[in-house]
């Protein structure tokens, strides 16, 4: 249910792995975990799509609340790396290195 209101983005790997990162980011906040979900910090790329894209977005959401929301509806156009510094004021690639260094990864 939740790609009916997702953007698709552009079709690029990132913006698919973005597009299944929010999915999962979704069941995340409903409470519903699935067996096999990374831990926070888990993964080795942020956009590795899934549950560790998930984690991230939900890192990133906690720093901004409606920040998945926000990057979700600017994808209607397609997808940018600069998304995060236009909403966090950092590089997605910053964002993660301090998410990873907050759970020891």
């Amino acid at each position: 249910m939740t790609h009916i209101w997702q953007w698709p983005g552009t079709n690029t790997p990132r913006s698919r792995h973005l597009t299944e990162g929010i999915a999962d980011f979704v069941r995340l906040k409903a409470n519903y975990v699935p067996d096999g979900c990374v831990h926070p910090g888990g993964g080795s790329l942020w956009d590795a799509g899934y549950s560790v894209t998930a984690r991230f977005l939900d890192y990133c959401n906690g720093l901004k609340d409606g920040f998945v929301a926000e990057l979700n509806k600017k994808t209607r156009t397609g997808y940018d790396d600069n998304y995060f510094v236009e909403l966090l004021g950092k590089t997605a690639g910053q964002l993660c290195s301090e998410y990873k260094a907050r759970y020891g990864n």
